[in-house]
């Protein structure tokens, strides 16, 4: 299954960050892998056993040891043209350039556990949240299947989650898809800004989103900007956070 909504509300929000973050580094994810049934666990485990194949996984879907099954993990794979023949589609497992691993490292920056640390089946394509361990033991202890453990996620706890990616996903609707990165540069616009009045800095990174500069607050531009829709947004510094401002309200110092 690919449907990012049926896994934990938790994952849901780092699988936010995760796309937010590899698109600032210059990375296009696509999500494979999400909620696997047992059918579908049982299926994969065969690979390598009982059907043609290398082994990918050790955990049969009978005995719910795997993360997928619980909701916990999930696949992701590469939407960029890796070895420069104009083609996404033959380099979705392309890892001839390290990439995986730099989302590797992203992902643990934000606290998923990574498959590509793994020693027995290294899976480079595999996040997990680290909450219950490696493994689906604490998992199987607490909850029994993983049915019952899906079910929790109806709690407060689970509904204030899912109330956090619909504000992030809103967030990245209103921000982050309409400026993603700085397309110019051009040495006029270097300098120090005041803004005119409380605004906002947009798509900033390491913020998650929206972050408000109070009037008379000073942001530092290097010269790089994106014009959309007749109007120029600089790219910026403000204090450790850096991201997007409205030129028109802001007056160079």
């Amino acid at each position: 299954m690919r449907d990012t909504k049926a896994l934990h509300p938790d994952l849901q929000v780092k699988i936010v960050e995760l796309e937010d973050l590899c698109r600032k580094n210059g990375i296009t994810i696509g999500i494979s892998e999400c909620l696997r049934t047992t059918a579908e666990q049982d299926d994969l485990y065969a690979k390598g056993r009982t059907k043609p194949g290398p082994k990918v996984t050790n955990a049969p879907g009978y005995s719910y040891s795997s993360m997928h099954q619980w909701g916990v993990a999930f696949d992701f794979y590469l939407k960029m043209d890796i070895d420069g023949d104009g083609l996404i589609s033959d380099d979705a497992y392309n890892n001839a350039k390290r990439t995986f691993n730099k989302v590797g490292e992203l992902g643990k920056s934000i606290g998923l556990e990574w498959g590509g640390d793994w020693t027995s089946i290294k899976d480079l394509p595999h996040f997990q949240l680290p909450n219950w361990g490696s493994t689906a033991t604490k998992l199987k202890a607490k909850y029994g299947t993983p049915e019952k453990f899906i079910a929790t996620w109806k709690s407060a706890a689970g509904q204030s989650a899912a109330s956090t990616v619909k504000r992030n996903e809103e967030i990245k609707d209103t921000t982050a898809n309409r400026i993603e990165s700085a397309r110019s540069f051009d040495r006029k616009y270097a300098g120090t800004y005041k803004a005119k009045k409380n605004c906002n800095l947009l798509a900033s990174a390491g913020s998650g989103g929206v972050v408000s500069v109070k009037k008379d607050t000073a942001v530092q531009c290097y010269g790089y900007y994106t014009a959309k829709n007749r109007k120029v947004y600089l790219y910026v510094q403000y204090g450790k956070k850096t991201g997007f401002i409205l030129q028109s309200n802001f007056a160079r110092t």
